[in-house]
C-alpha cells in the first residue's frame, strides 16, 4: 500500500476544523438561482472531501489524492480518478452565470469567487504531486483557504460576499417560481421575496402559528414583525431602503439616516476628505501589511487570493455599494488577517487602516487613526478622492513612502 514517507501528522489543514455534512452532487440546472445554488453546493462538497480525508489520519497517500481529485472534479467538472462529479462543476456554473452582456450587482462577487476557485484547483493539482504529507497539507490548506473565500459570507453585500453573499443579498437568492415583489413597498402577500435594483432586501413569511418553511435558506440579518407578517431582512436591506428613498425624492434624508446608501457618490462625499491618520502611522502600516496581508491582497493591493483593497476598482466598488469607513474598519478588525482574524494589536490594526487610506489617496494629518471604532466613521463614505495625487499610479493607488 503506497504511503507518505512520514506517517506522523504534520500540522492540520487550515481554516476548517469540523467536517461539513455531505452535499449531493446535482446535474446542471437551467435558472440563474439554480446555477448559483449548484456552484455553492459543489464548493461545499469540495471542502467536505478535503476535510474528511484530513480527519481520517490515514497514511495512505491514495486517500488524500482521491480527496483532492474529487474536489477538482467538483470544481471543474472533470471525471476520472475520484469518482463522478457534477458534469459542469462549480466553475462551469459560474461561467454560465457570468456569460451575459449586462453587469448585474452580483457579477463582481462571482468573478472574485471564480478566480478563487481557479486558484484552489491549482493548489489541489499541486497536492496530487506531493510526496510528503507535509507538502500535501500545505497545498490542501491553501486550496481550502481559496475555497472559503469563494464561498464567502451572507453578511457581505459586495465583492467579499462570494457565493453565500449573492445568494443571501441579491436576486440570485430568489428561487424559480417564488413570489417576487418591490421591496420599496410593504409586502402585500406572504411568502414573498422583496427585491429592488438587483438586491434582495427581505423575505416575508406569514406570521400565523405553525411552521412556514422557505424554499431555500436565507442569510437573514434581522427579523421584523409588520402587519401580521414576519420579514427576514438581509444585509442588503439598508442599501435598498436608501435606494427606495432616493426614488421618492428623499435622497438627502436617506443619506443622513443610512450612511450605507449606494446612491451617495463617494467622490462627492470626499470633495474635502478628512485627514484621519498620520504619515508615520501609514508607514508603519505598510510594513504590517507586507508581513500579514500581502499574501492575499498582493503587493500592489490589487488582490491575489482576495479582492483589491486600493485603487480605482476598489474605490468605485465601494462607492457603488455605499461602503462607509465604519464598515471597512469593522471588516479589518474582525475578519483580518483571514487565517488569523483579530490577531493583531489595536495599534497594528490602526496602522494598517492608515496605510489603506493613504494607498487610496486620502490625505494625512496630525491626528493618528484611532485604535477603536469611531461612530463618526458611519458618516464617512468611501469613494474616489478627486484631484491629482502625488505618487498615484495608473491603477489609482498612491505610494506610501
Amino acid at each position: 500500500m503506497p504511503e507518505f514517507r512520514s506517517s506522523a501528522r504534520i500540522g492540520r489543514l487550515a481554516f476548517v476544523a469540523v467536517a461539513l455534512a455531505a452535499f449531493p452532487v446535482l446535474a446542471a440546472p437551467p435558472g440563474d438561482h439554480q446555477q448559483a445554488v449548484a456552484a455553492l453546493r459543489d464548493v461545499k462538497a469540495a471542502v467536505n472531501a478535503l476535510v474528511q480525508a484530513d480527519a481520517s489520519y490515514s497514511t495512505d497517500r491514495n486517500v488524500y489524492r482521491g480527496a483532492s481529485q474529487r474536489a477538482i472534479n467538483l470544481l471543474v467538472g472533470e471525471h476520472g480518478e475520484g469518482g463522478a462529479a457534477d458534469a459542469i462543476g462549480a466553475i462551469g456554473h459560474m461561467d454560465a452565470l457570468l456569460d451575459r452582456k449586462e453587469t448585474p450587482v452580483w457579477a463582481a462577487p462571482l468573478r472574485g469567487a471564480e478566480a478563487n476557485m481557479h486558484a484552489a484547483v491549482a493548489y489541489l493539482r499541486d497536492s496530487l504531486k506531493a510526496r510528503e504529507l507535509m507538502d500535501y497539507d500545505a497545498a490542501a490548506s491553501r486550496a481550502l483557504m481559496y475555497l472559503e473565500v469563494a464561498r464567502g459570507r451572507p453578511t457581505e453585500t459586495g465583492v467579499l460576499g462570494g457565493l453565500e453573499g449573492v445568494l443571501a443579498n441579491t436576486v440570485l437568492g430568489v428561487p424559480a417560481g417564488a413570489q417576487q415583489v418591490d421591496a420599496c413597498k410593504p409586502p402585500s402577500v406572504a411568502p414573498a421575496y422583496g427585491t429592488h435594483g438587483g438586491y434582495l432586501a427581505w423575505v416575508a413569511v406569514p406570521g400565523g402559528d405553525g411552521p412556514h418553511p422557505l424554499a431555500d435558506p436565507t442569510g437573514g440579518a434581522k427579523l421584523v414583525v409588520r402587519s401580521g407578517d414576519i420579514l427576514v431582512q438581509t444585509a442588503a436591506a439598508s442599501l435598498v431602503t436608501s435606494a427606495c428613498a432616493s426614488h421618492t425624492g428623499a435622497a438627502e434624508h436617506a443619506a443622513a439616516a443610512s450612511p450605507a446608501s449606494p446612491t451617495v457618490q463617494g467622490a462627492g462625499a470626499a470633495e474635502s476628505p478628512p485627514a484621519l491618520y498620520t504619515k508615520t502611522q501609514a508607514e508603519k502600516g505598510a510594513g504590517i501589511f507586507a508581513s500579514k496581508c500581502v499574501q492575499c491582497h498582493g503587493a500592489n493591493l490589487q488582490g491575489t487570493a482576495a479582492p483589491a483593497v486600493a485603487g480605482d476598482d476598489f474605490l468605485q466598488t465601494a462607492q457603488r455599494n455605499g461602503w462607509t469607513l465604519a464598515m471597512v474598519q469593522y471588516l479589518v478588525l474582525n475578519d483580518m488577517p483571514m487565517n488569523a482574524p483579530s490577531s493583531l494589536s489595536p495599534q497594528q490594526y490602526a496602522s494598517v487602516l492608515a496605510f489603506l487610506l493613504a494607498s487610496n489617496c486620502y490625505p494625512a494629518g496630525n491626528k493618528p487613526f484611532p485604535v477603536s471604532p469611531d461612530p463618526a466613521f458611519k458618516q464617512i463614505r468611501i469613494g474616489p478622492v478627486p484631484g491629482e495625487h502625488d505618487g498615484e499610479n495608473s491603477r489609482g493607488v498612491c505610494a506610501v513612502k
